[in-house]
């Protein structure tokens, strides 16, 4: 017997049993629900804006808090002058390498603090004492002090060098001028000072004093020239 063949599925049936699959619905969801780029824009304008406010607001205190400083103290700069150089050994030796100048020296440099009520705070203090043809001779090194308002302090440098001559004309001259005291010296001296008023102190800052030049005769005539200064090394 022959087997019955399945009847045929008309045109456009469709399957009970199978689920209908919708399409996917796009969702529009409400203004609240969206994210807000600008928003968050405007919010770090907004603390970019409070910093800068406040650091404004933080300069413009500093500004005026010194100003009120400058104006009640009047704050002043020390007054620097050569006082005297003593040279206790002065030759010019000849070496392997050539001549040498061989010294040795103390220097005094007045300080004067012109502040009514600041006191002036020194750092660690150097001088580089200098003669003709910016021949080394001799370097001194102070440790940091203190000098009170409207007083006066003499600080003392011993100096020693070693400095080789280049030319054997240098060494001549340099015999000849402090034999007859015609040799002409220069001293700059370089620190860090700041202000104080009773137990508050100021930051340092630095400074280079150049005193001279001056003739080896002139010092010892009593000659106190005042010394100029350098802020920051301007």
């Amino acid at each position: 017997m022959s087997q019955m063949q399945p009847l045929k599925k008309p045109p456009g049936f469709k399957d009970p049993t199978i689920p209908i699959q919708m399409p996917p619905r796009k969702v529009n969801l409400p203004p609240s629900f969206k994210p807000q780029k600008r928003k968050h824009r405007s919010c770090c304008c907004r603390c970019f804006c409070c910093c800068f406010l406040i650091i404004l607001i933080l300069l413009l205190l500093l500004v005026s808090a010194c100003g009120l400083f400058y104006l009640w103290f009047d704050p002043k700069l020390p007054v620097f002058h050569l006082r005297s150089l003593e040279f206790t050994k002065f030759n010019v030796s000849e070496s392997q390498d050539g001549q040498r100048l061989n010294a040795q020296s103390a220097l005094g440099v007045e300080l004067k603090n012109p502040n009514v009520e600041l006191k002036i705070v020194y750092g660690d203090t150097r001088v580089d004492l200098k003669g003709e043809n910016d021949v080394n001779m001799g370097a001194g090194e102070v440790v940091g002090f203190v000098l009170e308002n409207r007083k006066v302090k003499v600080v003392k440098f011993v100096m020693k060098s070693n400095e080789l001559l280049y030319g054997d004309s240098i060494g001549k001259l340099i015999m000849n001028g402090f034999k007859n005291k015609n040799l002409r010296v220069s001293a700059d001296v370089i620190t860090d000072i700041g202000v104080g008023y009773k137990g508050w102190k100021s930051w340092k800052i630095r400074v280079k004093v150049s005193c001279g030049s001056l003739r080896l005769k002139q010092i010892e005539n009593g000659a106190t020239p005042k010394c100029g200064i350098t802020l920051f090394n301007w």
